[in-house]
């Protein structure tokens, strides 16, 4: 167990490198955009083909693969309805509550999902939630981006949401899969240089959260009593909501685990990009981004423990 913490915080740990590095003036809050673009088209999407094309095919991985991919997609589908209720409960006002179902829904599985996984599960937990975050994307850039519409003055574009969802991590996870079902070998050098350049996907991720953290406003933050409540809405309920609903399912504990561990992150970080754009309320879904990300380095641990423990019954 204390490995395991150790772990968890050896990853945050790196968080600091960009946290400091923003303070000194190395890194500004400029730089974690073009990091955010090196990691989300180049970096994460070799980690993903080599990853996939790195794990041996068998009957047993292959349902795995199915059984991940069908269950992140109705744990997702009940956490939107979930969300819904909830909002309704905290009695949020018109045009801010698809913001908040987005917040409630949407993690971080990339960003975060990736380096932690591979901290807390391993290789194969890596493996299952690259398959996860392929069908999260295509629920991010379509129901995720309905709620923030819905919410804001943009129009809803089939062809805007198209091209959303057709972008180069969901491309590689889905050329990723199909080298995995097919069982396609790489070629050993083009198969390192993959996994060379995927290898800085975990530090650069959580560098871009540390200069994001460094950029964010803590008063401000926990003065907003909605925050707060989606705060632990996000890092705690829903988790354990989840964990409660579909713990009966008869599915591989790892399986079930990587997605309950997948849910458990923080909002995603993409959420302001995307409310933005459609013209929602993008500065609280900033704040909510920084505050689920800074509270998680607590209760990530504590949900790595809790589900290894389950695994390990």
């Amino acid at each position: 167990m204390i490995m395991m913490f150790a772990k968890i915080l050896s990853v945050f740990g790196i968080s600091l490198i960009g946290y400091f590095a923003n303070k000194r003036g190395w890194l500004p809050i400029a730089s974690s955009r073009y990091f955010s673009i090196l990691l989300v088209n180049i970096s994460s999407p070799c980690l993903v083909l080599y990853s996939m094309s790195a794990q041996e095919m068998s009957e047993k991985a292959l349902e795995n693969v199915f059984h991940v991919a069908s269950l992140m997609l109705s744990v997702l589908v009940v956490s939107t309805i979930l969300s819904m209720v909830l909002v309704k409960i905290m009695r949020v006002p018109d045009g801010k509550k698809g913001v908040y179902s987005a917040l409630l829904i949407l993690t971080n599985n990339g960003f975060m999902g990736y380096p932690l996984s591979y901290a807390v599960f391993g290789k194969q937990g890596l493996f299952l939630m690259i398959v996860a975050n392929a069908v999260f994307t295509f629920y991010l850039y379509s129901v995720g981006a309905i709620l923030l519409i819905y919410d804001g003055e943009g129009q809803l574009n089939i062809r805007t949401t198209l091209r959303s969802i057709v972008s180069i991590p969901v491309v590689a996870s889905l050329i990723g899969i199909g080298i995995f079902v097919m069982g396609i070998k790489l070629p050993p050098l083009f198969a390192e240089f993959l996994k060379t350049v995927g290898d800085i996907t975990i530090p650069l991720s959580m560098i871009i959260i540390g200069i994001q953290l460094a950029e964010s406003k803590v008063k401000e933050v926990l003065n907003n009593k909605q925050l707060i409540y989606i705060l632990i809405l996000k890092l705690v309920i829903l988790p354990a909501i989840l964990f409660g609903i579909f713990m009966w399912i008869p599915v591989d504990p790892f399986v079930f685990v990587v997605v309950i561990f997948a849910m458990a992150m923080p909002s995603a970080a993409v959420v302001p990009v995307l409310a933005e754009i459609y013209h929602a309320d993008a500065k609280t879904a900033a704040q909510n981004v920084f505050v689920t990300t800074m509270f998680s380095l607590g209760t990530i641990p504590i949900w790595g423990i809790l589900l290894i423990q389950y695994i390990n019954r």
